[in-house]
């Protein structure tokens, strides 16, 4: 499957220098410890200040900043929900992965081609209503890929009209939904009948190198912590931070380190928690992505 507001993606790539061709053992593994601030902002400089400064630059006004501060801009995967127990088994997943639905029920034809969408503070969004008839059409397309079980079939049995919660990035949302029933499910599958107005797409393939994952924002909104991503061979530094009165940007930093003689640099991928200080604390500031601008947020809690 497929709230603050919070982190960005860093400057720093996952330097594998160092690293050999020749197999050796691998260092031995270290579990990551926490990167401390300190008592001193640590402003960003280099290259990476200058590209933290672009994109600062380019939120005032933006049609991102609008439709995250006045639109619908849901902060957690909202292309579909499915019942528990989905799926019953690989057969049925074969055949939802591959479009494999076939409805033996009549789909619901709204009488507007608008949908509202409803905010905790009792502020309403319309927005143009995605009907029944293209979440089945999107659902079914023919390029879908089939993996395995390609005679695998579903039956959507029936079509409803309902609502969920989801959050945004202007608090929980109350959205509309369409409910299609499955055979052989007690729950529905739901899908959104509005789209998400967040401008940013995901880009194919792997994400930017050195992007940086929330894990925390401190009581006074000083100290943000992110996880910094990097590779066997590389020591994570303190990071560094770009600020402006509407926006923040987080710089991670890393560095090669030598092993000792007979000693190679692994491929697995770590994770260590980076706190990063501010000047003041961030309020209602937007913290953006390094690489794309994007807006980050905090992790849903479990």
């Amino acid at each position: 499957m497929r709230g603050r507001i919070a982190v960005a993606a860093v400057a720093a790539g996952l330097l594998l220098g160092g690293c050999s061709d020749t197999p050796a053992p691998p260092g031995p593994a270290v579990a990551p410890s926490l990167v401390t601030a300190g008592p001193e902002v640590r402003a960003a400089t280099g290259d990476a200040a200058r590209q933290a400064a672009a994109v600062a630059a380019a939120w005032p006004g933006s049609a991102a900043q609008q439709a995250w501060e006045h639109g619908y801009f849901p902060t957690a995967d909202t292309s579909e929900w499915l019942p528990p127990g989905a799926f019953r088994s690989g057969e049925d997943k074969a055949a939802y992965t591959a479009g494999h639905l076939d409805l033996q029920a009549t789909l619901p034809v709204s009488v507007a081609d608008t949908a509202e969408v409803q905010f905790a503070d009792g502020s309403r969004l319309v927005l143009p209503q995605r009907s029944a008839k293209e979440v089945f059409e999107e659902l079914t397309r023919s390029d879908r890929p089939c993996s395995g079980h390609c005679d695998a079939r579903l039956t959507v049995t029936g079509v409803r009209p309902g609502t969920t919660t989801v959050p945004t990035s202007r608090g929980q949302a109350t959205i509309p939904v369409w409910e299609f029933t499955v055979a052989g499910y007690d729950g529905p599958f739901r899908y959104p009948a509005v789209r998400s107005q967040d401008p940013y797409r995901p880009a194919p393939g792997p994400g930017p190198a050195g992007a940086t994952t929330l894990r925390s924002v401190s009581a006074d909104g000083l100290v943000l912590t992110a996880g910094v991503p990097h590779g066997s061979c590389d020591t994570v530094q303190p990071g560094e931070v770009y600020e402006t009165d509407l926006a923040v940007v987080l710089i991670g930093r890393i560095a090669a380190r030598s092993l000792p003689a007979g000693q190679a640099c692994d491929l697995a991928l770590r994770v260590t928690p980076v706190e990063f200080r501010l000047a003041r604390p961030l309020g209602a500031r937007a913290v953006l992505g390094l690489a794309d601008g994007r807006p980050q947020t905090l992790p849903a809690a479990h």
